[in-house]
């Protein structure tokens, strides 16, 4: 059972090793990059907890750096996309969630990373399928066409969120096209059969990092209606919540499953600030703080 003491000191804990760490020192590609315990999980992590304003600038600014010089600004799908040089094949080759992830971090942080690194931006509005989504699966752009959902939220909600002037007429329809996408698949289900995809998904899950889930899904659909003035089908919302009732009390939503979990689909190693976190079965305020504000 957590308690909010032992977050605190583990938040402190968490900042500590920001101030500290070598992750991000070059020739460290594998400790900067590595889930579910590197330097970028800690900072999502304080993200995720409403806590960005935590992370040190120091960590900040090599978090900065490392996507200025050790990214590859292309999403490679055929080799023309691909690095030439023995230089630029070593820097990373991300995908579209990750990349989103890394920029509301930063842009949480305050950062003026569409300045900065304008190439980020319109990585995320450029690589939309015809069906609304996207695909971190390069094979999808030259064979199925079709997206996935993990894939798609966190570019949608990087733009959604993280843009503090109008909407440019590119940004509506990019963000219109997600959302039909999301509607068509009933967040959860096959477009064709009706039958949810993943009953994980089902599962609310905190912190998710890029890991999908249906309240994560109708938290930018609902925040996608109100921005643009959008409405939702109806009958849409209800039926969205019917299928997360098992998790919710009243206002409260439990946690049901969460990415480190070494029996899950991603598994990996964790830190003392994901084990002080409420686990499997205990109550989440952030995503009681989601689920409050679809209502």
């Amino acid at each position: 059972m957590s308690s909010r003491s032992a977050v605190a000191a583990a938040i402190e804990r968490s900042v500590r090793f920001l101030e500290t760490t070598t992750h991000f020192d070059p020739g460290s590609d594998e400790d900067s990059r590595r889930k579910w315990d590197g330097a970028w999980w800690r900072m999502s992590a304080l993200h995720e907890l409403g806590e960005a304003g935590r992370i040190p600038e120091s960590a900040i600014l090599e978090a900065e750096r490392l996507l200025r010089t050790r990214v590859w600004p292309r999403f490679v799908i055929t080799g023309e996309d691909a690095p030439q040089n023995e230089a630029d094949r070593a820097k990373w080759d991300c995908c579209h969630c990750e990349l989103a992830v890394f920029y509301m971090i930063l842009r949480a942080c305050g950062r003026p990373v569409d300045e900065e690194m304008p190439w980020i931006r319109e990585w995320l509005l450029s690589h939309q399928l015809p069906d609304g989504g996207l695909n971190c699966d390069p094979d999808a752009y030259v064979g199925s066409r079709k997206s996935s959902l993990v894939s798609t939220l966190p570019p949608l909600e990087a733009i959604l969120r993280h843009t503090d002037r109008a909407f440019t007429d590119r940004e509506i329809n990019v963000l219109d096209e997600g959302a039909r996408y999301l509607i068509e698949h009933r967040l959860v289900c096959s477009k064709s059969s009706g039958e949810v995809i993943n009953e994980d998904w089902l599962k609310p899950c905190f912190p998710r990092f890029f890991e999908y889930d249906l309240l994560r899904g109708l938290s930018f659909l609902t925040e996608w209606s109100q921005k643009l003035g959008r409405p939702l089908p109806e009958g849409f919302v209800e039926e969205a919540l019917a299928r997360i009732e098992p998790y919710t009390d009243g206002e409260k939503v439990r946690i049901g499953r969460q990415v480190w979990d070494p029996d899950g689909e991603w598994g990996g190693e964790t830190f003392g600030l994901l084990e002080a976190l409420p686990g499997i079965g205990e109550v989440s305020e952030t995503l009681s703080g989601q689920l409050r504000r679809i209502f």
